[in-house]
């Protein structure tokens, strides 16, 4: 028997069921449409599909421009990613187990890209980089992306170092072990999920750069986003663009799905 006492609860649990809903159709709705707009045949963007065709797919593998911005995009993102995860986890592992002095200023630093603006960063990055040079340059690419991607790695082993027992590193210290040998037989080990989630987001967001990569990168090592971003700007929405995004988005779902699988992604951050 229904209780009046029940009916504002299941009220309740309805309407949270109802806009739980609305959100994930608000969210996927886009990429369904995009996706299934990518298969059609047609020369120009057409919703919905009247024809499936994996002939744009083809054309984007066969674009020298995309293939090459692709190749640059990869190697930022894996160069970025290496910089960034390494000092993220020295930086987050000292101000875990050694509490320096200001350490909340400094992890505030460490994680301010999160905080402002990205364009503020990319502002910045190019004026310095300007008088350095470094516009316009592998290099310069390189550093400005670890800026970017720093703070990711910062906050991720910042709490996977909390998560491990530091008894555990005192114990192998008792028994004569180096602290090389901590570092590599416990520490790493125990911070393994946590350095591989690490990875993945700083190439996410590497990757997925555009704001900072327009203004550092030049023409020379223009990147796999901004070349996106260019074509659109100037052909509108290419049946070749709607290829690509497809298939960016169906490897960030998949990655996204075996992370969180295998490592429980969304508990690391």
């Amino acid at each position: 028997m229904t209780t009046p006492q029940t009916m504002p609860a299941r009220l309740a649990r309805g309407l949270h069921a109802l806009w739980t809903l609305l959100a994930y159709v608000m969210l996927l709705a886009p990429i369904a449409v995009l996706i299934l707009a990518s298969f059609d045949d047609g020369s120009f963007f057409r919703f919905p599909p009247q024809r499936l065709s994996l002939r744009w797919f083809e054309a984007a593998t066969a674009s020298r421009e995309y293939r090459s911005a692709l190749g640059i995009s990869s190697l930022v993102a894996l160069l970025a990613a290496a910089i960034a995860v390494v000092a993220g986890s020295l930086a987050a592992y000292v101000l875990v187990r050694h509490r320096p002095r200001g350490a909340r200023i400094i992890e505030a630093v460490l994680l301010a890209p999160l905080v402002l603006p990205l364009i503020v960063w990319a502002i910045a990055l190019m004026q310095i980089y300007s008088a350095l040079s470094l516009t316009g340059t592998l290099t310069g690419l390189v550093l400005a992306h670890t800026v970017i991607t720093l703070p990711y790695a910062v906050r991720i082993m910042h709490a996977t170092f909390e998560r491990i027992d530091p008894a555990l590193e005192a114990a192998a210290v008792s028994l004569g072990a180096r602290p090389f040998d901590v570092a590599r037989r416990v520490v790493i080990p125990l911070a393994l999920p946590g350095l591989l989630t690490s990875v993945a987001f700083s190439l996410l967001v590497s990757f997925n750069d555009v704001i900072v990569s327009a203004l550092i990168a030049g023409g020379r090592w223009m990147t796999f986003p901004v070349r996106l971003y260019s074509q659109l700007r100037g052909q509108g929405v290419d049946p070749t663009t709607l290829a690509i995004g497809a298939g960016i988005i169906a490897i960030i779902l998949v990655a996204a799905v075996i992370g969180e699988l295998t490592m429980k992604w969304s508990r690391q951050v």
